[in-house]
């Protein structure tokens, strides 16, 4: 095999993206073979760049009869994730979910057991992950820059609205957790790099139309002691920062709406003198009277990854067999947090799926 040839199912919103974001990240290994939607007017009026040689069908069925097709790309709603995956899986076609993965984590493990019996063919979409921001702000940490990373803080803003249609409601499993909470909560892992060891929550329900939530606070502290905090909100008129990761020498930030990552940091020429607390009356300026210390300010581009190379690893893995990066265990992971934090902050409507 050369070129992947696919076909997505869904044609709301995010699967025209997945058309859009696959043809356009690597239209020389895709090559788009169908689209399938059961609501009919969905499948009419395509966009003019996807070209005519493709195939329209109205179910899955009729997708997984389609011996042209190696993959299937789901955008469907959030409760029918994991049963069509799994369909995908057993007629022997590779299947990128999107996210939620999975309800909960019986569903996750449920979906694991099936793709272990057809190794390699199913990709998850936590296409967050190369998020050009998120991936330099990890490069800048990881490097050692501010010091010993204390505390993360992520915050969502994704603007002031009464949102009213079905991913705000909980009948739909619907809900900022559910739609943004895999992305931060992906990301907050990856900043943690160590087993979540306790979790904090709120969640609530503030202005959108659905029952769904739409603001919540999360504190999550790993077994190495970094301590993540993640807060996301469709209800914030006047969002500020959207990243904030502390250490020991200094802070790697992000303001709302800035593509760029600023650092102040104690100017690494200098080094930390072993020094000890005075217990008699400090002078009467405020700080410590033993040391001056100077700091570096510093602006850094976003790395030059785009969210669109989620497509790229799954091409590298169904075509040369590379490994893709994110693994069974992370989409696990944040689909447990999820369904703890559901459970920790007693946000009722959600039960149902906690049962």
């Amino acid at each position: 095999m050369n070129k992947i040839r696919f076909a997505t199912v869904g044609l709301g919103r995010m699967g025209r993206g997945h058309v859009n974001e696959i043809l356009g990240a690597d239209p020389s290994r895709f090559e788009l073979v169908a689209v399938c939607d059961n609501t009919p007017e969905r499948l009419e009026n395509l966009p003019a760049n996807w070209g005519t040689q493709y195939t329209k069908y109205a179910s899955l069925d009729e997708v997984l009869k389609d011996d042209r097709i190696d993959l299937v790309t789901l955008a469907v709603r959030h409760l029918d994730h994991v049963p069509l995956a799994k369909r995908v899986l057993e007629a022997g076609k590779y299947c990128m979910t999107e996210k939620p993965i999975a309800t909960s984590v019986a569903e996750m493990k449920d979906l694991i057991a099936c793709a272990e019996k057809h190794p390699g063919k199913l990709f998850l979409r936590h296409n967050r992950r190369f998020e050009p921001e998120f991936t330099k702000a990890k490069e800048l940490m990881d490097s050692g820059l501010i010091g010993e990373v204390q505390y993360i803080t992520i915050n969502r803003s994704v603007g002031y609205c009464r949102r009213n249609d079905w991913m705000t409601m909980t009948e739909f499993y619907g809900g900022l957790l559910t739609n943004w909470g895999p992305h931060m909560l992906d990301h907050a892992l990856q900043f943690l790099e160590s087993p979540v060891v306790d979790i904090w929550a709120d969640v609530r329900h503030s202005i959108s139309i659905g029952d769904g939530d739409d603001l919540y606070k999360i504190l999550l502290k790993a077994a190495n002691g970094r301590l993540a905090e993640v807060q996301v909100t469709g209800a914030n008129t006047l969002p500020g920062r959207e990243l904030e990761i502390i250490g020991t020498r200094g802070t790697i930030a992000m303001e709302h709406g800035a593509k760029r990552l600023h650092v102040r940091m104690v100017d690494p020429s200098i080094p930390f003198k072993p020094l000890k607390p005075h217990p008699e009356n400090p002078p009467l300026q405020y700080g410590n009277f033993d040391e001056t210390l100077t700091f570096v300010d510093a602006d850094y581009d976003p790395a030059p990854c785009q969210m669109t190379d989620v497509w790229k690893h799954c091409a590298d893995t169904i075509l040369n067999g590379v490994p893709y990066p994110i693994k069974y265990e992370e989409a696990l992971e944040v689909v447990r947090i999820t369904e703890e934090v559901f459970r920790k902050s007693g946000f009722q409507p959600m039960q149902k799926f906690l049962k």
